[in-house]
């Protein structure tokens, strides 16, 4: 009777590996599509937290110009100034929100574009 020739500590199961290769893959591309389907799913909220964001920084910043106006007797350049600082600052945050959607559609999209070449 011959012994079954166990395999060494050391061999590889290229198979296994493969599985689990595949297993983690898989995984990493849940996690971005969901990420991503939250993302769209959320498409109109971040529009409208983009809009009010804008409103709110000029109005926020026109009305201390009014107050700077008030207790320097300056009107209306306080206000002016007030209004494009304001208008400013809003731009920055409209351009910071679409870099963070930007960079998780584009992660998304790098996603489902390596699972269409793992297929």
């Amino acid at each position: 009777m011959v012994a079954a020739e166990s395999p060494s500590p050391t061999a590889i199961d290229e198979r296994a590996l493969d599985a689990r290769l595949a297993e983690l893959r898989a995984a990493k591309d849940k996690t971005v599509r969901a990420e991503a389907a939250r993302t769209a799913g959320t498409a109109m909220g971040l529009g409208l937290k983009i809009g009010v964001e804008l409103v709110v920084s000029v109005i926020v910043c026109a009305a201390i110009g009014w107050g700077i106006d008030k207790v320097a007797h300056s009107a209306p350049a306080g206000m002016i100034v007030g209004l494009f600082v304001g208008f400013a600052a809003g731009l920055r945050n409209v351009f910071r929100s679409a870099k963070t959607t930007s960079a998780k559609w584009t992660a998304a999209i790098e996603a489902d574009a390596a699972a269409a070449k793992d297929r």
